[in-house]
């Protein structure tokens, strides 16, 4: 290999290093905004309206109709041998102080590619978050 083929590849290799690591670094910040901005409610009038919010964004977003529709999960069909696409789990959790965290879990079922599912999160979080 000639020196100028060897110290192309060293800098394809170090490019790809650096555009995988700012990827990796991309990914885990969206992924704490997700975690970080979870909705929560705490008043029964509160939970109430950010639950009829969190089922109108699934119906509005998962490519799939509602299988469970209860007071604390919000599930769509997943994939069979003839749909694919986005499928949508909401779940109602009871944490600290007597508050519930509403936390969205989106799954891609397409060869093709679905929307990014954390974009998709960080939309539920911020719909939920700005019901009043």
């Amino acid at each position: 290999m000639t020196e100028s083929l060897r110290r192309l590849a060293v800098v394809s290799c170090a490019s790809l290093l650096l555009v995988a690591c700012g990827a990796s670094e991309e990914y885990l910040a969206r992924l704490a905004e997700v975690e970080r901005t979870i909705p929560v409610c705490a008043s029964d009038a509160e939970c109430e309206a950010k639950w009829s919010a969190a089922r109108s964004w699934v119906i509005a977003n998962a490519d799939f109709t509602l299988r469970t529709d209860s007071d604390t999960r919000i599930d769509t069909l997943n994939a069979d041998s003839t749909r694919s696409g986005t499928a949508v789990q909401v779940d109602r959790v009871e944490g600290q102080n007597g508050e519930f965290q509403i936390v969205v879990d989106v799954e891609c079922f397409a060869a093709y590619g679905c929307p990014s599912e954390l974009d998709m999160r960080l939309d539920f979080n911020r719909t939920i978050n700005a019901v009043q």
